[in-house]
């Protein structure tokens, strides 16, 4: 269960990350709206606010998908010695 509620908070924070950088789309996965949302910020010049929600959100989304490839779908992933 602690596993579960670590990854809903997680979730959650790259939700609210999402919002912040103009991302409503609530009915597509976390992981498309996040591509979606890279590839729009690419397209612009990024104030030093912007920049720095979206390197939160690049870095809550990796805490994320470490915490799912470990818990969900372990030995999916290689690990470096």
């Amino acid at each position: 269960m602690r596993v579960v509620r670590t990854a809903r908070e997680r979730a959650e924070k790259v939700r609210r990350l999402l919002h912040a950088l103009g991302d409503t789309e609530e009915q597509l996965p976390l992981s498309v709206r996040f591509r979606l949302t890279g590839k729009r910020l690419m397209e612009q010049e990024l104030d030093e606010e912007t920049a720095g929600i979206y390197a939160d959100l690049t870095l809550a989304v990796h805490d994320l998908n470490l915490l799912l490839s470990d818990a969900f779908y372990p030995g999916s992933v290689k690990r470096e010695a």
